[in-house]
């Protein structure tokens, strides 16, 4: 076996696994300070960078040293950075721009809850409700978080910009004429949606403070913006219900009350369609073992569900699991039918 096939030392496992936050926490900052659009025409030397973005010459290099070490910018000669494929997505600009997601992700609203992942751990309550005295949700609501709670739905747009296609992609819409996206934030998804499907019209439900910030564009003539709460009831009628990233972030009790106000709302052969990270039954490495416990940290009873899981959510729900389309990215859309 070659040193580069071997496997890392203990050590090495415990010290990339405690090094780990401050990773997040750089990217973070790098996004902050928007490197990633000060370098879309080209490298540059870390001195003019600094002064483009308003920082520290000598700090911005050492940020950058470590970015570059882990696969995010370039380092195309000493001291002078550039975008890769992965700096390229930090771009506010970029069509698949995760870059409010990056600031977001250790914003206070993540940061001080996880700061309580203990206590999360140890009670089974959030470490919202221990950082906050209250759930995440509420606590944006709180007019002094409103900051806060508008990046947060910034981030599930850039969240949606990675997803959206993959999701239209994976799923043929061409047969729906009425499709209902269930919390779908500012319309990401569904404007994606209704593009692969010029027959259909939409539906976006979320908050009436959240659908304020919709921009649908060309689309918006064929759109309607509904504003509610999924817990009391969703628009009727719908042909297809879907929810990309929501069901997460609620336990079984809630998940299933979201989805009987679907079934109770939705056409007599209407299809539901959950877009989320389906937890594998393995041991492996996966992006639903770190979501999952994001979930611990930031919501009450939020959890990433295995498809045996998915079955029996349905089953409460009244509905009947019928496939699992994988997609291109890290979600996969879950099919439900009347039982």
């Amino acid at each position: 076996m070659s040193d580069e096939q071997e496997a890392p030392r203990p050590q090495e496992t415990i010290m990339q696994a405690v090094f780990g936050f401050m990773a997040s926490r750089a990217l973070t900052v790098a996004a902050t300070l928007n490197v990633a659009d000060a370098l879309h025409e080209g490298p540059r030397y870390y001195t003019d960078l600094a002064t483009a973005v308003g920082a520290d010459q000598r700090s911005l290099h050492r940020l950058l040293r470590l970015l570059v070490s882990l696969g995010i910018f370039e380092e195309t000669a000493p001291g002078t950075y550039g975008l890769n494929a992965a700096a390229d997505l930090l771009r506010a600009d970029h069509p698949q721009s995760l870059r409010d997601m990056a600031v977001m992700i250790t914003s206070p609203s993540h940061w001080l809850a996880w700061g309580e992942f203990d206590a999360a751990v140890r009670s089974g309550e959030s470490g919202s409700q221990h950082a906050y005295g209250t759930d995440l949700f509420s606590w944006f609501q709180l007019e002094e978080n409103r900051e806060e709670w508008e990046l947060f739905n910034a981030a599930m747009t850039s969240f949606s910009a990675g997803t959206a296609a993959a999701v239209a992609t994976a799923f043929d819409f061409s047969s729906y004429g009425k499709i209902v996206d269930i919390g779908g934030g500012h319309g990401a998804l569904l404007k994606q949606l209704l593009a692969d499907a010029p027959q259909a019209a939409g539906v976006l439900f979320d908050l009436p403070g959240v659908i304020e910030g919709a921009e649908l564009g060309e689309l918006a003539d064929r759109v309607e913006l509904v504003g509610g709460d999924f817990f009391e009831a969703v628009p009727s009628g719908g042909d297809a219900y879907v929810l990309k990233h929501i069901i997460h972030d609620w336990s079984d009790e809630q998940s299933a009350t979201i989805l009987r106000n679907i079934v109770a709302s939705m056409a007599p052969d209407g299809r539901v369609l959950v877009a989320e990270i389906v937890m594998p039954d393995s041991s492996e490495a996966h992006a639903a073992k770190f979501m999952d416990v994001n979930m611990l940290a930031m919501t009450e009873g939020g959890c990433e569900r295995t498809e045996a899981e998915y079955a029996t959510l349905f089953e409460a729900a009244g509905l009947r699991l019928v496939a699992i389309h994988p997609t291109d990215s890290i979600a996969s859309i879950i099919e439900g039918v009347r039982a």
